[in-house]
C-alpha cells in the first residue's frame, strides 16, 4: 500500500494528484490550522476520489511556533518552527496503516522547504530508521528536488481545484497573512498567471 501525507496544502494536493495513492492521512496533532486542513483534505480526496483517513491525537502542548500558538522554540528557522514535526507526522501515519500493508509513506516535502526536517539528508535518514522497523516502510518524498511551481504545473493538478487547498498555519480559514497563505499566493500567481486558463 502506497500512502500521502496530506495536509491540504498545494504540495501535498499536487502529489495527490500526480501519485494517485492507494489512502492519504491527514494529521490533527493539535495545530492552529487543524482543521481548516482537514476540511481541505477531505475536499481534495473526495474530488480525486482517493481513500482518506484522517488521525486526532493532541500534541499541542508538545508544539511551538505560530503553528502552535506559541513562540518559536530555539533553534526555529520561522514562526511556524514545531520540532520534531516531520518525524512525528510520519511515525504517526506508519503506526495506523502499518498494520494493514503500508509499504510506502510520502510526505509533500519541496526543493524550497526551509526546515532541516525537509532536507534530503533528513528523509534518508528517516526512511532508513523505518526500514529498519517491523514492517520495513520506505519514506519517500517525490518532490524534494522540485519548487512548488513546478510540482503543480508536472502534476497537472486542475486550476479549479486551487480554491480547495488550504496553507494557513493560523486559523481554520485562510488568514491571508502568515508565511503559508503568502507561499500559497505567490506560487497559485507563479504556475496560473492572469489571463491563462
Amino acid at each position: 500500500m502506497k500512502a500521502l501525507l496530506l495536509s491540504g496544502g498545494i504540495d501535498s494536493s499536487a502529489l495527490a494528484h500526480w501519485t494517485r495513492p492507494d489512502i492519504c492521512v491527514t494529521l490533527d496533532y493539535g495545530q492552529q490550522a487543524a482543521l481548516g486542513e482537514a476540511a481541505a483534505s477531505r475536499a481534495i480526496c473526495s474530488e480525486l476520489h482517493l481513500e482518506h483517513k484522517l488521525i486526532s491525537v493532541d500534541l499541542s502542548s508538545l508544539g511551538s511556533g505560530s503553528m502552535a500558538g506559541r513562540e518559536t522554540a530555539l533553534g526555529g528557522a520561522a514562526p511556524e518552527f514545531w520540532p520534531y514535526r516531520n518525524q512525528m507526522l510520519v511515525t504517526l501515519a506508519a503506526m495506523l496503516l502499518q498494520p494493514i500493508g503500508l509499504r510506502e509513506l510520502m510526505i509533500g516535502t519541496v526543493a524550497t522547504d526551509l526546515h532541516a526536517d525537509g532536507s534530503v539528508r533528513f528523509i534518508q535518514t528517516l526512511n532508513a530508521l523505518m526500514r529498519l522497523q517491523e514492517g520495513c516502510v520506505t519514506v519517500t518524498a517525490p518532490a524534494q528536488n522540485l519548487t512548488s511551481t513546478e510540482l503543480l504545473k508536472l502534476s497537472s493538478f486542475p486550476r479549479e481545484l486551487i480554491g480547495v487547498t488550504f496553507s494557513c498555519h493560523l486559523h481554520r480559514y485562510a488568514c491571508g497573512q502568515c508565511s503559508g497563505c503568502i507561499k500559497h499566493r505567490e506560487v497559485v500567481d507563479e504556475a496560473f498567471p492572469q489571463g491563462t486558463s
